[in-house]
């Protein structure tokens, strides 16, 4: 399994503190939801159809707080080609802090793998970065008004 390291050679980060910080963004996500601290969107429907603004925010603070050079996100999609499914990973380790949108299933915080994540089986790597403001997130994390 590949390693959970930063930029510029700096320690390694421990998987422990990432999934730590993924919890406090769930917990905010969930109370956002109700009262709307921080804009984003399709924030107001969360858990549904932002998987993609969620990711780019747990991306964000990712790289922001841990230096993290090994995050991406994860485009999932069904062969139909119209159902798409975002989640993040760092090294081998998943995050999905939008899973319980599906029935059955709860966020995944650090996981190697997943039966929903197969259930999208064309993977791609995620770039677009313009959907949610990178700077308004981390402005917000900053701020204290995001925990992480």
């Amino acid at each position: 399994m590949s390693a959970i390291h930063r930029r510029n050679g700096n320690p390694k980060v421990r998987k422990t503190d990432i999934d730590g910080s993924a919890t406090k963004l769930l917990g905010f996500l969930e109370r956002n939801r109700l009262e709307r601290i921080f804009d984003y969107p399709f924030g107001y429907s969360y858990p549904q159809n932002c998987c993609e603004s969620v990711s780019l925010m747990l991306t964000y603070l990712l790289e922001e707080k841990y230096r993290l050079d090994n995050v991406c996100i994860i485009k999932g999609s069904k062969a139909c080609g119209y159902e798409h499914h975002f989640w993040v990973m760092v090294g081998d380790w998943n995050y999905d802090l939008t899973a319980h949108q599906f029935a059955g299933h709860k966020p995944r915080i650090g996981v190697l793998a997943d039966p929903l994540f197969l259930s999208f089986p064309q993977w791609n790597v995620e770039n677009k970065r313009e959907f949610v403001d990178r700077s308004e997130v981390v402005a917000a994390f900053r701020s204290g008004v995001i925990p992480f």
